[in-house]
C-alpha cells in the first residue's frame, strides 16, 4: 500500500513539473534595471537613441510544454504592457494586443512598448516645441504576459530623469 502511495505521489509531481510553462526576462541595455539622465527633453531624440540601438530592449524565454501550432513549432502569446510613472504617479498605460513567439532571444522594437508616445504627450506643445517632455523623474516599467500558459517574465524597469 505504501509503494502505491509513493508512486502516485511522484506522478503528480511529475505531470505538475510538465505543466505548461513559461520563464524569461525583459531588458533594457542587458540590465533589468535602467538609469537614464537624458540632455534632450524631446521625446522623439529618445526614440532615437532606442533606434539606433543605444538601449537594445532585449526579450527571451524559454518553456515547458508549450503548444506547438499546425507547423509543429512552439508558440506563446503575449500582451506587452507598458506603465509610465512621473514622481511616483502613474500617468500612462498601454496593453498591446497578444502577440505570437517562438521561445529565445530576441531584440524588440521600442513601437512595442508605448512609452515614446506616453510621454511625448504629456502636455500640449506648439509646432517649435513638439514632443517634448515635461522636467520631471519618471519610471518605465515593461511588462510581458503569456496568454493561455502559466509563467512569468521578469519585468524591466528604465529611470529616466529630464
Amino acid at each position: 500500500m505504501r509503494k502505491i502511495i509513493v508512486t502516485a505521489i511522484v506522478c503528480c509531481f511529475t505531470s505538475i513539473s510538465f505543466a505548461q510553462l513559461v520563464q524569461g526576462e525583459l531588458k533594457i541595455k542587458e540590465q533589468s534595471k535602467l538609469e537614464l539622465t537624458v540632455q534632450s527633453n524631446k521625446a522623439v531624440n529618445l526614440y532615437a537613441d532606442f533606434r539606433e540601438n543605444k538601449y537594445p530592449i532585449q526579450f527571451a524565454f524559454t518553456g515547458n510544454s508549450i503548444p506547438v501550432n499546425s507547423d509543429k513549432k512552439m508558440v506563446v502569446q503575449f500582451i506587452f504592457t507598458t506603465t509610465v510613472k512621473k514622481e511616483g504617479k502613474i500617468i500612462g498605460t498601454t496593453k498591446r494586443n497578444p502577440i505570437p513567439f517562438f521561445p529565445g532571444d530576441m531584440f524588440m522594437p521600442v513601437e512595442t512598448f508605448d512609452f515614446i508616445s506616453i510621454l511625448s504627450n504629456l502636455q500640449t506643445n506648439s509646432e517649435d516645441r513638439i514632443s517634448e517632455i515635461p522636467k520631471g523623474n519618471y519610471e518605465i516599467l515593461l511588462e510581458a504576459k503569456p496568454v493561455g500558459v502559466k509563467g512569468e517574465i521578469a519585468s524591466a524597469r528604465m529611470y529616466l530623469k529630464i
